[in-house]
Parts: C-alpha cells; sequence; structure tokens
C-alpha cells in the first residue's frame, strides 16, 4: 500500500470537509437574517454535501487511490463556483480555491497549475457575467479592482510557496527512497545472514563430523602400532566421557574429552616399534623412551587451537596424584582435571586388557586396584565416578567392529606413520637449518648421557664475527656457515650429541675424553680443521670458531651447572682472540677484592660522586648525565642501601692496532648497548670518557654482579666486529670506597 498517497487524499477530504462545514454554517446565518431562502440553503448543500459524500465513499474503499485526488479538486470547484456566483460573499470566498491549491501543494504540487488556471477563469467569468446582467457598470469598478488584486496576491503567495515545497518536498522524497533502499538492504542482509547461519551451521556439524572421523583414524593407527592396544584409544576416550559426564560434565565439554581421550597417546608415533612391543623389562633408556611419550604428544598438540586444551591429556595423564608421576611431578589439584579423569580411564582400560607381558586382570581385582590407588596414583573424585559406574553396570560397552574402509585407511595410515616415525622425532626435538637438537632437548639428552657414562668433556663451540658475517654477507651466507661449522663438529664424533644453544653457539658431548689434554686436543682439531676450511675454501674465508670447555667429574653432575663453567671458559678464550680455546678450572671461581676501588680511573669517579675532585684538581661535572648519575647515588644512600657497587669498564687497544674517532665510537656504542641489556631497569650507566662506561647497581649479591659482568662482557665480543680491542672492568663497593676516600 502507498502510504504517501492515502496520507494526501486524507488530507484533501478533511480540508475539504472544513471548509464545507464552515460555508454552511456561514449560509445558514444568512438564512436566520433573512438575506437567504432555505432552498437556497438546500441547493448548496446539494452542490457541496453529495460530491463530499461520494469522494468520501471512494476513498473508504480505495484510499491509496492517486486519482481521488483529481475527484477531490472537481467536487471542490463545483462548491466554489456556487459561492463565487451568489454574489454576497464572493469577496469573502475568493480565497477558498487558492487555499485549497496550498493544500494541495503540500501533497501533489501537478495540481497546483489546473487550480490556479481554473480560478482565474471563474473569477474572469463571475466579472463578465456581472457585466453583462448590469450589476457592475465598469470593468475597473472598485469591487472588481480589489478582486483581481486579491486574486493576484493569492496567486504570488502560491508561488513562492510553490517555490518553498519544491525543495522540501524533494528532499522528502530522496530521503524517503533512501530509508525504504535501507530497509530493504538490510531485509536483505538480514535473510542473506540467516541463510549463511543456516549454511555455517551445517558446515560446522560436518567439520565436527570430519574431525571426529579424522581423529578417530588418527587414534586407530596409534593403537596399530602396539598389537596389544587395538581400540585402547577409543575405550579410553569412552571411558573418560562416562566418567566426566557422572561428575557433572555437559555439552561440549564432553565432545572435547571424547577428542582429547582419542589422542593421549598421539606421542607414542616417536617412540620405535622395538621398545613399544618388546615382550621383556624396558631398559632404563627404553623406559625414558616410552615415558617421552607424554612431552612429545604435548608438544605435537600444543599448537592446535580449534579444541581447547587438547594437549593436556597427551602430556599430563601419567601424573600421578601424589606427585610422583610424569612429565613433570605435578601434585593434586595442579594436574589438570582432564588429564586426571583421562589417567583413571587410561588405566582401567590397561588393567582390564591383555598386554604383551601379562593377561589382562580379573574384574575384582581391577576394583580392588582402583580402591588402592585412589587418592595415591588417580583422583579420587574420577575414582569414585568410575567406580559407581562398575558397581552399576553403566560403563559403555564399545562394538570395536570396524569397517572396510576404516580398516583399510588404519593400515595405510599407520604405514605412513611407520615411515614418517623418524621425521616426527626430527621436527620435534631438532634444528630445522643445522639438523642439530634443540636446546631444551639436547641439554635434556646430554643430561642422560652424562647420567649413563659419568665422565668425558662438555664443548661450547661459538662462531666468531658470526653478526659481523650477517651483516657484511647476508644472512643466508650465515646459515652456510653454521651449516659448515656443524658438519666440522660432526667429523670428531659422528656419533656426539650436538645441540644449537644460540645463533651462533653448540654444545656437544663427548664421554670417551678423561684428561685435559684428550679434550683440548680434540678442540685443537676443530679448530684447525675449521680454519682450514677457511684457508682452502673463499665462500668461508671468514670461518672461526672458540671453545669453552668443562669435564664431567661424575653421574651426578647437571648439565647445565657444565654448561655454564663452559660458557665461562668461552669467555677466557674470546678474550685471547678468535680460533682459541680455553679449559674451566677450579681457580676460575671468582674472587672477593670488590671492597674498594683499584684503578685510578675509579678511584677518581668515586671521587668525583664523594663532592671531592681527583689530583690533578680536574672537574668531571661536565660529563654529560652526570647529575642524574651522582643523583642516583645519593638516593640509595638516603635510603640506606646495603649493597652498591660501580663498575668501571674501560677499552683497551693490543698491540699496535689504532682506530680513528668514528670507529671508537661504534665500538662504545656497542660496550654501552651490551651493558645496557645485561642491566637491570633501575640501574644506571654513564659514558665516564671516550673510552670508558661506568654501571651503578645496588641490592645485588657479589655473585650476581660477577654475573652480569660476564654477560656484558660476552655480548661485547661477539658483537664488536673489529679486532685487537679488549675490554677491562673494575668493581668496587660504593660506600666503602667513599667512607675510604673521604676519611682515609
Amino acid at each position: 500500500m502507498n502510504f504517501a498517497v492515502k496520507r494526501t487524499n486524507r488530507a484533501l477530504l478533511g480540508g475539504w470537509a472544513l471548509i464545507t462545514v464552515v460555508l454552511f454554517l456561514m449560509y445558514l446565518m444568512e438564512v436566520y437574517r433573512g438575506d437567504r431562502t432555505f432552498q437556497y440553503l438546500g441547493i448548496f448543500l446539494l452542490i457541496t454535501i453529495l460530491p463530499l459524500v461520494f469522494v468520501s465513499l471512494n476513498y473508504f474503499r480505495k484510499p491509496e487511490s492517486e486519482f481521488l485526488q483529481y475527484d477531490i479538486v472537481i467536487g471542490y470547484m463545483l462548491m466554489y463556483v456556487f459561492v463565487l456566483f451568489t454574489g454576497h460573499t464572493v469577496l469573502v470566498f475568493t480565497y477558498i480555491l487558492p487555499m485549497l491549491s496550498l493544500l494541495v501543494l503540500y501533497h501533489n504540487p501537478k495540481l497546483i497549475f489546473v487550480s490556479s488556471v481554473l480560478t482565474a477563469v471563474f473569477n474572469i467569468g463571475q466579472i463578465i457575467f456581472r457585466y453583462v446582467t448590469g450589476d457592475i457598470t465598469d470593468l475597473l469598478d472598485r469591487d472588481i479592482r480589489i478582486q483581481v488584486a486579491l486574486l493576484i496576491l493569492c496567486f504570488l503567495a502560491l508561488f513562492f510557496a510553490t517555490r518553498i515545497y519544491d525543495g522540501i518536498y524533494t528532499n522528502n522524497l530522496a530521503y524517503s527512497a533512501e530509508v525504504n533502499r535501507q530497509k530493504e538492504e538490510i531485509l536483505l542482509q538480514a535473510e542473506e545472514m540467516e541463510t549463511m547461519n543456516q549454511e555455517l551451521t551445517a558446515s560446522n556439524d560436518q567439520l565436527q563430523e570430519m574431525t571426529m572421523q579424522t581423529i578417530m583414524t588418527i587414534a586407530n593407527t596409534i593403537d596399530a602400532k602396539d598389537e596389544y592396544t587395538t581400540g585402547h584409544s577409543r575405550r579410553v576416550a569412552e571411558y573418560s566421557v562416562a566418567i566426566a559426564q557422572e561428575m557433572g560434565y555437559e555439552g561440549e565439554d564432553l565432545r572435547r574429552i571424547r577428542y582429547i581421550g582419542l589422542l593421549h597417546d598421539i606421542g607414542k608415533i616417536g617412540v620405535p616399534d622395538n621398545v613399544l612391543n618388546k615382550p621383556g623389562k624396558l631398559t632404563k633408556e627404553e623406559y625414558q623412551l616410552m615415558k617421552d611419550h607424554t612431552v612429545m604428544g604435548g608438544e605435537i598438540l600444543k599448537d592446535i587451537t580449534i579444541i581447547c586444551d587438547l594437549d593436556v591429556g597427551a602430556k599430563y595423564h601419567h601424573e600421578r596424584y601424589d606427585g610422583t608421576g610424569y612429565p613433570e611431578g605435578l601434585k593434586g589439584e595442579e594436574i589438570p582435571q582432564i588429564a586426571r579423569i583421562i589417567g583413571v580411564a587410561d588405566s582401567y582400560d590397561a588393567m582390564t586388557s591383555n598386554r604383551i607381558y601379562r593377561r589382562h586382570l580379573n574384574q575384582e581385582r581391577v576394583v580392588n586396584e582402583l580402591k588402592k590407588g585412589s587418592g595415591s596414583q588417580f583422583d579420587p573424585k574420577a575414582c569414585e565416578a568410575l567406580l559407581k559406574l562398575l558397581e552399576e553396570d553403566r560403563l559403555p560397552k564399545l562394538n570395536m567392529e570396524e569397517s572396510l574402509a576404516m580398516r583399510q585407511t588404519t593400515q595405510i595410515l599407520s604405514r605412513v606413520i611407520d615411515k614418517a616415525e623418524e621425521k616426527a622425532m626430527e621436527d620435534i626435538f631438532t634444528d630445522e637449518l643445522t639438523k642439530t637438537l634443540r636446546r631444551e632437548s639436547g641439554l635434556r639428552l646430554i643430561q642422560n648421557e652424562i647420567s649413563r657414562y659419568g665422565r668425558g668433556a662438555l664443548f661450547i663451540i661459538d662462531l666468531d664475527n658470526f653478526r659481523r658475517i650477517n651483516e657484511q654477507e647476508g644472512f643466508s651466507v650465515g646459515d652456510k656457515y653454521l651449516i659448515k661449522a656443524v658438519e666440522e663438529i660432526r667429523k670428531i664424533d659422528t656419533l656426539s650429541l650436538i645441540s644449537r644453544m644460540g645463533a651462533d653457539e653448540f654444545v656437544t658431548y663427548l664421554p670417551d675424553l678423561d684428561t685435559d689434554e684428550e679434550a683440548e686436543a680434540v678442540a685443537n682439531q676443530l679448530i684447525d680443521s675449521i680454519l682450514h676450511v677457511a684457508d682452502e675454501n673463499k665462500a668461508y674465508r671468514m670461518l672461526s670458531v672458540c671453545v669453552g670447555i668443562t669435564h664431567v667429574a661424575t653421574e651426578k653432575d647437571h648439565a647445565t651447572v657444565l654448561y655454564e663453567y663452559a660458557a665461562k671458559a668461552l669467555f677466557v678464550a674470546k678474550m685471547y682472540g678468535t680460533g682459541k680455546y680455553f679449559s674451566y678450572r677450579e681457580d676460575m671461581q671468582e674472587d672477593n677484592d670488590v671492597a674498594v676501588a683499584n684503578s685510578a680511573d675509579l678511584k677518581n669517579l668515586v671521587a668525583m660522586l664523594a663532592g671531592q675532585v681527583d689530583e690533578s684538581g680536574a672537574d668531571y661535572s661536565h660529563i654529560k648525565g652526570f647529575d642524574t648519575f651522582s643523583g642516583k647515588v645519593d638516593e640509595l644512600l638516603e635510603q640506606g642501601e646495603e649493597k652498591i657497587y660501580l663498575i668501571l669498564f674501560t677499552l683497551r687497544w693490543t698491540e699496535e692496532n689504532t682506530f680513528t674517532v668514528e670507529v671508537r665510537n661504534d665500538i662504545m656504542q656497542i660496550l654501552e648497548k651490551s651493558i645496557r641489556q645485561a642491566a637491570r631497569g633501575e640501574d644506571v650507566t654513564i659514558r665516564y670518557s671516550n673510552v670508558q662506561c661506568a654501571l651503578l647497581t645496588a641490592g645485588m649479591e657479589e655473585s650476581m654482579i660477577r654475573q652480569i659482568v660476564n654477560k656484558i662482557m660476552a655480548s661485547f665480543y661477539r658483537a664488536n666486529p673489529e679486532q685487537g680491542i679488549e675490554v677491562y672492568y673494575d668493581i668496587a663497593d660504593l660506600k666503602e670506597a667513599m667512607e675510604e676516600v673521604l676519611f682515609g
């Protein structure tokens, strides 16, 4: 329905009815005064009321008809002509048609022209009629002039109203059209969104079904590696869902638990078949490999976000409630609840299934084992839920029959996984570029080797000038240097473990080296081999390494501690230059001579901070940032800080090397950057001279200060591309040093 046309028709009829009532009342008054007769009033009603009633009936029948507007104007004209030719009230009602025209104007500008022409014609006809009948003798009579003037004024008003309305009406039409268009677009978008939502729901259902089928296939493939665990993952998943449901889980959580249960043993793809299916007792190393399937499973699943906590079941289902499980020894509520549920389900299926080393347990024995393990091995709530299900015989009975297609798919995937097993191990534990072990897995396996042999040597091998190689030759060339260095390291012992610990740092462990001489001979052999490659092949002309060595004393030595010792030895080797090695010794433990300042420069800096000057009377207040540095000292002293240390680093050139001011400034910037990276946020640094930087730190033990200094020195030697430069440092206990300056 066209609501705009209906509104127009309703307004026109209302205006017509109102004017008819006004005219009727005026004529009725004239009848009572004796100026009109009732016959005249009857004729008026016949001419005005009947057309109004007729048009009104049409309106109620078709209120949205556009032709109704013209019917209204015609009926109105009949009334207007009757009034115009009645004589006495002609001037008063000369305004009627223009007023109607304005009303029409509000709704339909096309009627303006018609009503205006008719008004003019009727008025001219009325004037001529009066002149012919002798009512007036002069066409320029005063009444005629007034009548014409009023018509002109009405038409002028009508003209300006039309102009104003034209803009308003056009804008309203445009606005209404835009609103209608937007409504249609919104409705269309709503329909499209509803359709998309339905399609998305269908796609989601399909995706969940495909996910379930895929996970089921993977689970079957994993189980197929062990002939005694066929269907194990499916049973654990369904048992876990039943236990979780008994504990109050519902809806999407149950679906998620089913997925997690199906994949809880995915880490077994990294366990060799000869270990997985070994009929006898596992060795210590084999048992460790078997236990590692939890960590491997967690690593495989940790980046999958479509199912929340998918890695939890794989990683933690062998944790025990009393904290004696693996891989992390979590205890009680520390173990994720889903993993606790799967752990109970996994153990139940293990007890009720035949294994390569024993037959399944009977139901009574299983129940006793569950009760015995509640609170120690198993979560009490999950164990109670399982026991209740067993008592009421509500535990799911799975039909393990598979379709032919499923069995074929499982067999194919099983073969594929067997072929890809070695590759999967590499993806999880090895560095992609160098094919060496990654840091964490490397340290863990080296620790296992140390625990096994209890002797040998640990080497840290660091590429010299690696940053310079990357900057000058490009990162791709730097990668080639790394690969070549690893090739040379492998030549030492093809069976040795090599772990990449950093961008340009590798660790290897050789268990057959019993003396310092043997270890140093290996390091010297490696360095000579790498230098030979650099001499023979221009593509590796900058290839060089430094080596830090430490010895393994017993099988109880920790790999991380040995790594720190070797790092200290490497630091010393770096100070000697490129292509050097050094062995860690017990006498490398830090001395304790930090009490007072030793060098003259450090003493002068302490004197300056104490408000004194050096012996030459020099004033250091011009040093940039000195006020901030000195203010920090005052602040620490006012706070009563007990341990305040001042460390002064000094650059020195070796032999006959000289450097331009620009190069020296670049080297100083490297030193300053190394200090800032090692320092804490509350520590303060200052450039003391063009070859010296000072670091102010507080609140740390002396041993920590030494570690920070070692870190700064190592960082500087790695980043500095220039040869023939050494860094020296002096450390002062600032409070004691200032007391010595002030009081002697």
